[in-house]
Formats: C-alpha cells, structure tokens, sequence
C-alpha cells in the first residue's frame, strides 16, 4: 500500500496499534474498554480509501465521518476517541493527599484538592482539584510506568514536566513527603 495506508486496509491493524500506543502509559488496557459508541472502517470511495468514523448516538442515530488522514493520524483519532474510556475502566484502589498549604491560589483559582492514586488493575495517577467562588474542576494525569525507572528524585523530574509545578507545589515540595515516596513504591 502507500503511505496513507501503512497497515493496509485493514482497519483492525490501525486499532491494535492504537491500543499499543495507549498501553505504553495503560499497560493494563485492553480493546474491550474501549468506547463502545464508536467503530472504525477503512471504505472505499470513488476508487480511493479513505478512513472512516461511526459514533452510535443514544437515541440510535449514526453519525458517518470520513478522513484524509495519513495511518498515524487516524491512529491518534481513535487514541482520542479512546483513552479516557480506557482510564475510567480503572477504578481507584488507594489514595494518598499531599498536604495542601492554606491558600494555595493561582489566578483567583484555590487549590482544593492534590492527590496521588493506585489503581486496581495497576498503575498510578494524580489528581489536582481547583475552584473559585462561581467554579471548579479537576484533573487526573495517569503516570506512564517509565518515570517509575530510576530513582524518586529522577521520578519527580519527569512528574514535574508532566504536571508543571501544580499551583506552586512542584518537585521541591512534593519531594518533602517521605510517605509519598513509599506510596509509590519506591525505596527509602
């Protein structure tokens, strides 16, 4: 095939590299916890192929989106469609709080909640929580089982590049709590 096709037409092919890609930071993901709305088809059109979407609404409706994408594009499409469905098929097992200074505040916006979670299936994650006097919201970053190689201080470098000092309380200060470091497996 060509370059836009680099698995062929078989749309299975471009799936399965997609949940290899997601496996590298889920290891524990599998193709049944994907979002079960969308289906994937590489189709034929006017003597070319092209890749194609399908989201199942819930009231039975079909939506049909087509893309001229190359191979890793729509690679990362379905990633896309995906990886959140994939992480919420994890369930939380343990939850350890990093002590949050009393006003902790970036922009009006007060750090309400910081976390580090274990997950059943494995793996680890945080979880940051903020809000203001009209709003709030959290979010969850899920670790990729490379940073847990090397030591804790080697951890909280690539930590801190993922999730950017989070509101003030970056390497420096996480690196602060020994039972943090136990909590994520590593060593005294």
């Amino acid at each position: 095939m060509d370059n836009k096709f680099p698995y062929g037409t078989d749309v299975n092919k471009y799936i399965e590299k997609a949940l290899q890609k997601i496996q590298v930071a889920h290891p524990w993901a599998t193709p049944e916890m994907f979002n079960k709305k969308y289906s994937y088809a590489i189709e034929e059109k006017k003597g070319h192929f092209v890749y194609v979407s399908y989201y199942k609404w819930d009231d039975g409706e079909i939506e049909r989106n087509e893309y001229d994408y190359d191979g890793d594009k729509f690679i990362e499409l379905i990633i896309g469609n995906n990886e959140s469905w994939v992480e919420s098929s994890n369930p939380v097992k343990d939850v350890f709080e990093i002590p949050v200074r009393g006003g902790v505040d970036i922009c009006g916006w007060t750090l309400e909640r910081y976390e580090f979670r274990t997950h059943r299936l494995g793996g680890y994650s945080s979880v940051i929580q903020a809000g203001n006097r009209y709003t709030g919201g959290s979010r969850e970053f899920f670790i990729p089982p490379a940073f847990f190689e090397g030591t804790f201080e080697e951890f909280l470098e690539k930590y801190n590049e993922m999730v950017p000092g989070a509101f003030g309380l970056d390497a420096s200060y996480i690196a602060k709590i020994p039972e943090l470091k136990a909590f994520l497996g590593f060593e005294k």
